[in-house]
């Protein structure tokens, strides 16, 4: 042996057994049972023909992995950085990486699978993963949590994400593989080290709930958000779809991680019970999270959790797949504890429509499906002790269950969120306000809205505001374009748009309006306030870039706010710390877009700005998302609409 023994970590696991803290009435996770090791049962990558300078070490490890015998033993990955592809280890294995010490994956373009032209769909192996599905007992551990590294070279795959329409077809092509993935074995422990600059997901356990206990702590993940903004002049790369940790399986305990990333920081899916987070901080990502995979998920504790610039704080959804089957059933008891949320845009949010537009609950209703075993069925969530620092961005609650089966008895027990909107509710029975809970918002409502919801406030939590209103979405797009001129654009949802060079908004024959390169105005009705603004479109041109300069009166970067000459798709947004009324500017540098324009809006002071007209009055009338409803308002069903400029109430 190159290292004395006293060097080595070995397959003690009383720290893990002190460390437990299994709640009353679970059943505490199984450790992995490993002999102990020696000299004799220990071997070092080098002595398999690892080197610091070869370009792939992938078989030089794998014959140390294989070297293991059937009784088990470790793996040494002494300091250096060495180059490999995808590994498989046996029961009854140690992988430890000494300090500085970092494993790195062969780059895109190199990895297994990735080679030459992809031109269909591709699944790749995952970089760590078991001999086969039934193996058990296994630890990857680090030395030193800061300096013993995985590094998954992610860049040059998330970059194809963005930078090109071509580049994007061969991402959404690959399946990417996890840095870690555990299959249907149990008794798993990754502990002390750090995970970075993963292609996809970073730590995967089990699969649709074949796999159980399983133990991760004092594990460092990083990848960048995927909220920024694609900018490779600056060095700036979002990264896509880089979950920190998935669970599918039951017995799981995680505790004392620190998590960054560019997905869910922790996310509970299908099958996915009895799983414990505890002492973690989530930075970037999207935070403590349920789904949209949720098929038989239940008994799911997060507590004790710091967050900070986290995207979503409490984040439970569900979806539907392309057959159209839902994902859920069986959903039920998460408790959410003891948070501490900073820089959180949304800090509690449930959505059972998640990866299918909405429409309005009112039209969901009247859509209903059919219950059977794959509709949601959430029941049971506890939020206690929670609190934001600062204001959020976002909704301080957003729920929205299906009308066939709503949200049921959610409590939120001593919870104080203060965000830039209020309440958004549907299909939801039994919400609970309780022990000094507050929700208090920077402007408007604090309930935007309330259908289908039974709740009780019995600490005054919303108390500030007792008016129900809507907030709307106004789309100007070729279908809400009534009339144009020199300079100038009528929209029939009450908005007008000019310019100074008397250009006119032409309608594309693939569905955007033009705008020039130049200010442009838009003239908001009176009632309304813009709190963001969403351009989605192309370059119309190909031999230059264009982009926003402007917008609001801020100055805008056109290199990141770009739009390329492959005339490939973009959506920007731009969000207004003050909402913005009367009227709103942006500026389109270099070159005409072709692009839709959807502004996000409230009622500027409440209900008291909503004007009354004459039933007779004949003038079109249009819903909160601008579609045309009828000429007058005679015979419409009660609700807030937009007639004449105007935002009118019909009772």
């Amino acid at each position: 042996m190159a290292f004395p023994i006293s060097a080595l970590a070995d397959s003690d696991v009383t720290a893990e057994t002190a460390a437990q803290n299994t709640p009353t009435g679970w059943t505490a996770v199984s450790l992995p049972v490993i002999p102990a090791i020696t000299s004799d049962n220990t071997f070092n990558i080098t002595d398999y023909g690892a080197l610091t300078t070869a370009d792939d070490n992938t078989t030089a490890i794998q014959a140390a992995l294989n070297a293991v015998p059937a009784t088990g033993g470790m793996v040494v990955i002494p300091a250096g950085t060495w180059l490999c592809g995808p590994l498989t280890v046996k029961a009854k294995t140690v992988l430890h990486l000494a300090a500085g010490a970092t494993l790195k994956l062969l780059p895109f373009g190199t990895y297994p699978g990735t080679t030459g032209t992809i031109t269909s769909s591709v699944t790749l192996q995952d970089f760590i993963s078991p001999k086969s599905k039934a193996v058990t007992d296994l630890i990857i551990e680090g030395e030193d949590k800061n300096t013993s590294i995985i590094d998954g070279q992610g860049q040059d795959w998330w970059e194809l994400r963005d930078k090109s329409k071509t580049t994007k077809t061969i991402f959404d092509y690959i399946k990417r593989g996890g840095i870690i993935r555990f299959n249907n074995g149990s008794r798993f422990l990754v502990r002390n080290l750090k995970i970075q600059n993963a292609p996809g997901t970073n730590i995967t356990v089990g699969q649709s709930g074949r796999g159980t206990d399983v133990t991760i702590h004092d594990v460092i993940i990083r990848e960048p958000a995927s909220e920024i903004k694609y900018d490779p002049a600056n060095g700036k790369y979002p990264s896509h779809n880089t979950d920190g940790i998935p669970v599918w399986s039951s017995r799981v305990n995680i505790y004392n991680c620190d998590i960054s990333n560019g997905d869910d920081n922790v996310v509970i899916d299908s099958n996915g019970q009895y799983v414990h987070i505890w002492d973690c901080q989530f930075g970037t990502g999207h935070g403590a999270s349920v789904g949209s995979f949720t098929e038989n998920v239940k008994h799911v504790i997060f507590d004790n959790i710091t967050m900070n610039g986290t995207a979503a704080g409490v984040r439970l959804k569900t979806g539907i797949n392309s057959d159209g089957t839902l994902r859920g059933g069986g959903e039920e008891d998460f408790t959410f504890s003891n948070i501490t949320m900073t820089k959180v845009a949304n800090p509690f949010s449930m959505d059972c429509y998640y990866d299918k537009q909405y429409t309005t609950p009112e039209t969901d209703k009247k859509n209903a499906r059919t219950l059977d075993s794959t509709t949601p069925t959430y029941n049971g969530i506890l939020l206690k002790n929670i609190k934001t620092t600062d204001t959020s961005s976002g909704y301080a609650i957003f729920l929205y269950g299906r009308p066939e089966s709503h949200i049921k008895n959610v409590t939120l027990d001593n919870v104080q969120i203060s965000a830039a909107k209020g309440i958004y509710t549907a299909f939801v029975d039994n919400l609970v306000f309780k022990n000094d809970s507050k929700i208090t918002v920077s402007g408007g409502n604090i309930w935007v809205k309330n259908y289908d919801t039974t709740y009780s406030d019995e600490c005054n939590a919303t108390s500030s505001s007792t008016v129900v209103t809507d907030e709307g979405t106004y789309t100007l797009d070729p279908s809400t374009l009534s009339s144009t001129t020199a300079g100038s654009g009528i929209f029939s949802n009450g908005f007008t748009i000019t310019n100074e060079k008397s250009k006119t908004y032409d309608k594309t024959s693939d569905g955007y309006i033009k705008y020039s390169a130049m200010q442009h105005t838009i003239s908001i009705p009176s009632g309304l306030k813009i709190t963001k603004m969403e351009i989605k479109g192309r370059n119309n041109y190909t031999d230059a870039a264009a982009g926003i300069s402007e917008v609001g009166g801020t100055e805008e970067d056109p290199t990141v706010y770009t739009f390329p000459t492959d005339k490939s798709a973009v959506d920007y947004t731009f969000p207004f710390s003050t909402p913005v009324e009367t009227s709103l500017t942006f500026t389109v540098k270099a070159k005409q877009i072709a692009a839709d324009i959807i502004l996000y809006t409230s009622t500027a002071t409440g209900i008291e700005s909503v004007v009354t007209l004459p039933l007779s009055k004949a003038s079109a009338v249009y819903d909160l998302q601008g579609r045309q409803v009828g000429t007058s308002r005679q015979g419409l069903p009660a609700g807030l609409y937009i007639q004449g400029g105007k935002k009118i109430m019909v009772k």
